[in-house]
């Protein structure tokens, strides 16, 4: 009945525990690419399906979420990235489910944000192209570190004399 006990107990423990692995790491990078990239003629200039006018990016560190004008959910990463240009992929499906991959840069000025690179389906590869409106990039904010100098001003004190008077 031990051996059961203790069995039992090992694998409450194992189901209790939640195991990641390295795919969930968000790395930190500086730059913000989130929003609405989009082109009146498609993002792509040749494509099968439904032709893609937009994706709406939002990022979490270096992972990167978007649904385009089709309701298509799409999934990426930003590889390297400094706070102008920085290179992504994305992966996705047309609206006939051919998979799709987006590999490029994007380049950041002020609030305006280009998307440029290929599209990539089994089949087809072409150009991409669309541009959209971006938070503007995060600047450093110097620290103020307070100071410990004292600065005194002299009061001044009254002393009272007592003289004494004589008694007569």
């Amino acid at each position: 009945m031990g051996t059961a006990l203790a069995t039992g107990a090992f694998f409450l423990f194992l189901t209790a525990c939640e195991i990641s692995n390295g795919d969930e790491t968000v790395r930190q990078v500086s730059i913000q690419v989130a929003g609405i990239y989009s082109s009146s003629s498609g993002i792509a200039s040749r494509q099968s399906g439904q032709t893609i006018t937009s994706l709406n990016i939002s990022q979490s560190g270096d992972q990167l979420d978007a649904i385009d004008n089709l309701g298509a959910r799409w999934t990426g990463t930003i590889g390297q990235a400094d706070s102008s240009l920085a290179t992504v992929n994305l992966k996705g499906l047309t609206s006939t489910g051919e998979q799709v991959v987006i590999t490029g840069n994007i380049s950041i000025d002020g609030t305006s944000g280009t998307l440029s690179g290929s599209w990539i389906e089994p089949v087809i590869r072409s150009d991409v192209y669309a541009q959209a409106t971006v938070a503007a990039q995060p600047t450093s904010t110097p620290i103020i570190t307070p100071t410990d100098s004292v600065t005194s001003t002299p009061v001044s004190t009254a002393i009272a004399t007592v003289t004494p008077t004589p008694i007569p």
